[in-house]
């Protein structure tokens, strides 16, 4: 398993909660599926996620990014109290950023640029995060979509795991349920106003992780972990609030 390194401070990061939702962390050869709709937290939880596997053994991550080059993942993992300085430098951590240009044009090519940039990587780096490849899927038809996903997924059969994280409105219905069906880990993400008490709106922007999918067993009607991110402090599990419905 990548284990994830955790902390008992809740002061720091949020790495340790996020461990103890994927039950200490992700089983090597594993497709991770991190979907949400845009601003739910989705990179952040894929960088809690990078740092923690980073810390962890000392397993090396690859970590492709549609949003920042090397230099400002490395700053806004800082601005999380995600310090990955020292692992960018010893080669433990390789930062890509996955261009954008002539997207409606190459969109289907860039997806196949992605697949064939993880294959040349070299083996020690067990875990993968493209965040995002949805600008790219997009601009494809569904049947592209699902042979990106299968690609993937044939590539954790060399025991490396894939995140991929992905805007729900990427996906059709059926794709969506395949995508799913396809995934060893499910991890959706919302947000939503909170009560602090009956007719009083809580000003807090609450994220919500929900875990439906691990290690390849769903786990339909858990309680989703809710949380806020704060700079210089990252993830920060919030206790009991009611969500507004």
């Amino acid at each position: 398993m990548l284990g994830m390194t955790t902390t008992n401070d809740p002061g720091t990061t949020g790495v340790r909660d996020i461990a103890e939702a994927l039950g200490g962390g992700i089983h090597e050869g594993a497709l991770v599926l991190i979907e949400g709709e845009a601003k739910t937290g989705k990179s952040v939880l894929s960088q809690h996620i990078a740092y923690g596997v980073l810390h962890s053994k000392g397993s090396a991550v690859a970590y492709y990014s549609s949003e920042y080059n090397s230099e400002k993942l490395i700053v806004q993992m800082e601005a999380l109290s995600l310090d990955t300085k020292h692992d960018l430098v010893t080669d433990l951590f390789r930062i890509y950023k996955m261009g954008s240009k002539n997207v409606l044009r190459d969109a289907e090519k860039s997806l196949q640029l992605i697949i064939d940039h993880i294959v040349e990587l070299p083996s020690r780096f067990k875990l993968v995060i493209v965040d995002s490849p949805s600008v790219y899927m997009s601009h494809v038809s569904p049947v592209i979509k699902i042979d990106f996903l299968q690609a993937c997924k044939e590539l954790c059969d060399q025991d490396r795991s894939i995140a991929l994280v992905l805007d729900t409105h990427v996906f059709e219905n059926k794709t969506l349920f395949r995508a799913y069906a396809m995934s060893d880990y499910y991890l959706r993400l919302r947000s939503q106003d909170s009560m602090l008490d009956t007719g009083q709106i809580d000003t807090r922007i609450i994220k919500t992780l929900e875990v439906t999918k691990m290690a390849g067993a769903e786990r339909w009607g858990q309680e989703g972990i809710k949380f806020e991110i704060k700079p210089n402090m990252g993830i920060q599990l919030l206790p009991f609030v009611q969500i507004k419905v």
